[in-house]
């Protein structure tokens, strides 16, 4: 596991401008809590001003979660192109297949769009891969209240690999397609990429993680969803492409905030921080450390806004 130097700073975006989830402040409220278990520092917004390059630049993730239509207008998403080929990483919860539909990068990061789901019902999730970290701790069977997600690609057509699939007995598809799409076989109900395929790269490839689950409040308070989503985030930071793990172009430089083991060892290389921001409009970087003066921090904050400056000149060129 590689470790982190500085907390990986993960941008956690709910925009919609269609289906707006009731789960949505649910979510925000599991992961600010669970950030620092994760080594994680979260911010949340609904901005999308804040998809801008010398923004994006102080991140190491961004995470879609039950997004819904076009919530980034075009100048916004070459931000996010900009982003992604330079090494930043993405992880994607529920409907966040369901927005920026015509974005040929976001379909790399995310790997299908959504089509439709039948009713919400209980089903039967099947462990396809009993090592991954969002999987490992899940049961072979794992049954509750979900919807099941029909997608309008096939994920492994862009290098994905599949890790959960659906028992198709276990409920009933009483719904119908939108198109004439195909997604392969077993159906695809979460899944990883290694190395996104976003062209034109000026740095290596940040992994992406999506996972279709998520529509409910009770989900998102359930203790092995949270690991499942947690441990696929992790990962895909694990990948050591940005700054916090002192590479790439994008990410938390902020290296004062050290790395070191937690508790059980766990988290994004065990870094031990404070959580990210409240949900809101706009999101506010996390308060330094206690322990560093005055001067320290404004050091550390101008070395931070002086690379975050060279980063986004270097986005720009991409």
């Amino acid at each position: 596991m590689p470790l982190a130097l500085a907390a990986p700073r993960v941008l956690v975006y709910t925009r919609t401008l269609g289906f707006r989830h009731d789960s949505i402040p649910t979510a925000i409220e599991t992961l600010r809590a669970r950030g620092p278990g994760a080594g994680v520092a979260f911010e949340f917004t609904e901005d999308a001003t804040l998809f801008a390059d010398a923004t994006l630049a102080r991140f190491d993730a961004l995470m879609f979660v039950s997004t819904s239509e076009e919530v980034l207008d075009g100048a916004q998403q070459r931000a996010l192109e900009r982003y992604l080929r330079a090494g930043g990483v993405y992880a994607g919860v529920h409907s966040a297949s369901a927005c920026l539909y015509n974005n040929s990068v976001y379909l790399k990061a995310v790997g299908a769009y959504f089509d439709y789901h039948p009713d919400l019902q209980p089903a039967t999730f099947v462990r396809l891969d009993n090592t991954h970290p969002a999987t490992a701790h899940l049961p072979d069977r794992w049954t509750f209240t979900e919807e099941v997600y029909y997608y309008r690609q096939d994920p492994r057509a862009v290098g994905a690999r599949v890790l959960l699939t659906v028992d198709a007995g276990s409920y009933v598809n009483n719904a119908g397609s939108r198109g004439n799409y195909t997604f392969g076989t077993p159906h695809p109900i979460a899944w990883y990429i290694e190395t996104p395929e976003y062209g034109d790269m000026g740095a290596r490839a940040g992994r992406s993680f999506y996972t279709s689950l998520g529509h409910t409040n009770e989900t998102w308070q359930d203790e092995t969803f949270i690991a499942h989503v947690l441990g696929g985030l992790t990962w895909a930071l694990e990948g050591a492409t940005t700054r916090a793990y002192g590479s790439g172009l994008v990410g938390n430089n902020e290296t004062s905030v050290r790395a070191s083991s937690s508790p059980n060892g766990s988290g994004a290389g065990s870094a031990a921080v404070a959580s990210g921001t409240s949900g809101g409009s706009a999101a506010t970087p996390s308060a330094p450390a206690p322990s560093q003066s005055s001067s320290g921090a404004r050091t550390m904050a101008a070395a931070g806004a002086a690379v975050g400056a060279a980063a986004a000149g270097l986005l720009t060129s991409l």
